[in-house]
């Protein structure tokens, strides 16, 4: 049968490692529509490949929220829940432990999105709560939000909060990874408790991106660390073996008929400069001024600076420096590093001055 070029015809061969598939064809005799069938099978197992994103609904609430760590609002009650988190490391995709179990939910209003989430602990008192300066998660464990209102896997706003209530936020893009310079104004709060721990959320509208459209379908994603075992979960799964993490998130809906805010911002700074040596006395200059930050629309904003300083004005950590080299600092003013993974589009610009 093999030097029968007319004939179309499968065979299987069984080894001891296995079993070996063979398709023998004659490529002078497929009809084109074979080819589609090729394409079909194709795109059929690459689809079974990718993991179904999850959809939580979120509801519409206008009553008075208190972020406290406590989830004692009615609309917390009736409000759609979020579970069966997965692990992202060490064991990739395995499912969370029911000791361990997260629940997390959405509501909105006029205003602001808000996030509960109770996260289980079989044992409470293990639970580790280092408290830090803001951005730094230490040793601690975590729950987060990732949000994107575009829904584009483009760019992620991401909000965290430690069990010792310290808050972390960051712009996310693949390109450039996570930019914790970028400082949002959100509220949050927590509690531990004799089953786990609370965390609870409130996200201005101010703070995030999205579409001026009547209903919004926003991409979400919820993250979770365990400190003591040095687990990590997500809500919707995050695979190791794909190089990106913005278009892994799950979706968001319910959200309708809200207006996107005015944003404007200012962002008062200070810094003060001490000049010292052997030949004059010792000196100080105080200076001070501010960051403006006006939305234009949803795609650009205007940055304006009032009496620029283009020191450090946030102090950096003190380093012991042992090497021959001179210590350097990354630049920490939002002004300066917000939006330069614009630059790197497309290898288009190569600078070591921008970022």
């Amino acid at each position: 049968m093999a030097g029968n070029l007319n004939s179309n015809y499968l065979r299987t061969s069984r080894y001891d490692s296995g079993i070996s598939l063979y398709l023998h064809t004659n490529p002078l005799l497929m009809k084109p529509k074979i080819g589609y069938i090729f394409l079909f099978l194709l795109l059929s197992v690459y689809g079974l490949a990718q993991a179904p994103k999850k959809t939580l609904r979120t509801q519409f609430s206008d009553e008075k929220f208190t972020i406290d760590g406590v989830l004692d609002e009615k609309a917390w009650a009736t409000a759609d829940v979020a579970t069966d988190f997965v692990m992202v490391e060490p064991d990739n995709g395995t499912l969370e432990e029911p000791t361990r179990k997260s629940v997390v939910k959405v509501v909105y209003s006029n205003e602001a999105l808000y996030v509960g989430a109770i996260l289980y602990d079989s044992q409470p008192e293990t639970i580790l709560r280092e408290l830090t300066i803001r951005d730094d998660f230490a040793t601690a464990d975590h729950f987060g939000v990732i949000l994107n209102g575009y829904n584009d896997g483009q760019q992620d706003f991401r909000f965290f909060v430690s069990a010792a209530g310290v808050q972390q936020d960051c712009v996310y893009t693949d390109t450039n990874g996570e930019d914790f310079s970028w400082d949002a104004i959100w509220e949050s709060d927590v509690k531990i408790t004799d089953f786990g721990w609370v965390a609870e959320f409130k996200i201005p509208y101010a703070a995030l991106r999205f579409p001026p459209n009547a209903k919004q379908t926003w991409g979400i994603n919820f993250y979770r660390e365990v400190k003591t075992i040095r687990f990590q979960y997500t809500w919707n799964l995050i695979d190791n073996k794909i190089g990106t993490e913005a278009n892994q998130a799950g979706i968001l809906e319910g959200i309708e008929n809200i207006k996107t805010p005015t944003r404007l911002f200012f962002i008062p700074y200070s810094s003060f400069y001490l000049n010292t040596n052997n030949r004059q006395k010792t000196n100080g200059e105080l200076k001070g001024g501010m960051d403006v930050k006006y939305g234009i629309n949803d795609a650009f904003t205007l940055d304006a600076i009032l009496i620029p300083d283009f020191g450090q004005t946030k102090f950096d950590n003190v380093v012991l420096n042992l090497g021959p080299f001179e210590q350097t600092f990354n630049e920490n003013r939002p002004f300066f590093t917000e939006g330069t993974e614009m630059f790197s589009k497309g290898d288009l610009l190569y600078s070591r001055r921008i970022g």
